[in-house]
């Protein structure tokens, strides 16, 4: 049995929106997930969550996504339209350009890239998306990953670190309620299906600048 109703998601996003919890800004917010743990020992390993969840819902503007393809699989990235492309020349020239490969590493949320420039990557890039808590992953043999890199431009990544808890982009506040709710659900359905569920302690919703709202739990 799921450790919430879809009607208290509901609930809670709904007041998480309303203008009392959510003033207005000049932007548009994302809306997180929170979920928070009971009875683990995150320095014993009694925790891990490094899970990328595909949203059902995916919100108007996508993430951006930054793609080093093999030749073979150039043109079919460029029909996915990533926020960036590098060759794997264009790649080895940002070597020792701190500023550019920071502004990449501000500027993307996920880096795909092939496999045989993963090394590369690590040595040029890595230093810039550890701090930032992103990493490359590895791009599939295939020539078209069109369809890979458009899954990934709707993906939200739920993981834990240091603290018994993970927060996780599930959309944007001018989503409806019930397609929030959806990515809520498909965010939570990975959470359980980890074998997590009956050490979730409590569950929030919230807009980037807005009040956290508790979820009412069964």
């Amino acid at each position: 049995m799921p450790i919430v109703d879809r009607s208290n998601i509901e609930d809670s996003l709904k007041l998480a929106l309303s203008p009392e919890n959510n003033p207005k800004r000049n932007f548009v917010q994302s809306v997180e997930i929170i979920v928070t743990f009971k009875e683990v020992d995150m320095k014993k390993g009694d925790l891990k969550l490094r899970e990328i969840v595909v949203l059902p819902k995916p919100p108007e503007k996508s993430k951006k996504v930054l793609v080093v393809p093999t030749i073979q699989q150039l043109e079919y990235a460029k029909k996915a339209e990533p926020n960036t492309i590098l060759t794997k020349e264009e790649l080895q020239k940002l070597q020792g350009n701190k500023r550019a490969i920071k502004k990449l590493a501000r500027q993307n949320d996920w880096f795909l890239i092939a496999p045989d420039s993963m090394a590369l990557v690590g040595r040029i890039l890595g230093p810039a998306l550890g701090p930032r808590g992103k990493f490359p992953t590895p791009l599939p043999n295939t020539a078209d990953i069109s369809e890979y890199i458009l899954r990934f431009k709707r993906s939200t990544l739920v993981k834990t670190k240091d603290q018994p808890q993970t927060q996780a982009f599930i959309g944007t506040e001018n989503q409806q309620i019930a397609d929030l709710t959806e990515n809520a659900l498909a965010v939570l359905n990975v959470i359980e299906s980890k074998g997590y569920a009956q050490k979730i302690r409590n569950i929030y919703v919230k807009t980037t600048m807005g009040k956290v709202v508790k979820v009412e739990l069964r």
